[in-house]
């Protein structure tokens, strides 16, 4: 592009660069929302559909039920501390915002996020113990551990995208006042999984 271009008003700058990739994560995370919005359908379909007991006769009840159990005791506080992950995330942003470092809210929020993946693949191991699994229960055992399963894999990228942002932060302190493009769109990621987590922990263990 020449020079007279640019001079001109072109729309090549940091700002219609931040806009752009602004705009490239909203339109990957509503195709996300398709794919969450379709695992959910599917599961809401499958529920309803079959007239048998549900959990079906042997399987082991994940639903929250009063008294809480000791399982239902450990999701709802893992919940809690997915859901502060965000808070933590949106802490290190203010922080940057108003010329500190964020960091000590980055190093929060991924030890919330890995601390919610631990006790979710704890969860895990303690249902196969009882014998449901992918392949137990029929459509009960299947949906559950694929619905749980594709959110555990999106925590993970997430928190591969924080400490990614983490380092970029502790070595470069590229992030402050008005240069915080990458350090928002990861947050929107975060956000999205902490909101369909929500979504799932009602479906599955609520309802």
């Amino acid at each position: 592009m020449s020079a007279a271009t640019l001079a001109h008003g072109s729309p090549v700058g940091p700002e219609a660069a931040s806009r752009t990739a602004r705009f490239g994560m909203i339109i990957f995370l509503a195709s996300e929302v398709m794919l969450f919005a379709g695992l959910i359908g599917a599961y809401i379909v499958l529920r309803f559909s079959r007239g048998e007991a549900w959990p079906p006769e042997g399987a082991p009840d994940i639903g929250l039920t009063w008294p809480l159990s000791s399982l239902n005791m450990v999701m709802l506080a893992n919940t809690a501390v997915l859901i502060s992950s965000s808070v933590f995330y949106l802490a290190a942003e203010r922080s940057i915002k108003r010329g500190g470092t964020g960091l000590f809210w980055l190093l929060a929020t991924l030890a919330a996020g890995a601390t919610f993946l631990g006790v979710q693949a704890w969860e895990w191991h303690h249902l196969a113990n009882e014998e449901l699994w992918f392949n137990t229960f029929g459509i009960y055992g299947s949906c559950f551990f694929v619905m749980t399963g594709f959110h555990g894999v999106h925590v993970f990228i997430g928190l591969l995208l924080i400490f990614w942002v983490f380092l970029r932060q502790l070595f470069t302190r590229c992030y402050k006042p008005g240069h915080t493009v990458s350090f928002e769109n990861v947050g929107l990621y975060w956000h999205f999984v902490d909101v369909v987590w929500i979504f799932l922990y009602t479906i599955l263990y609520v309802l």
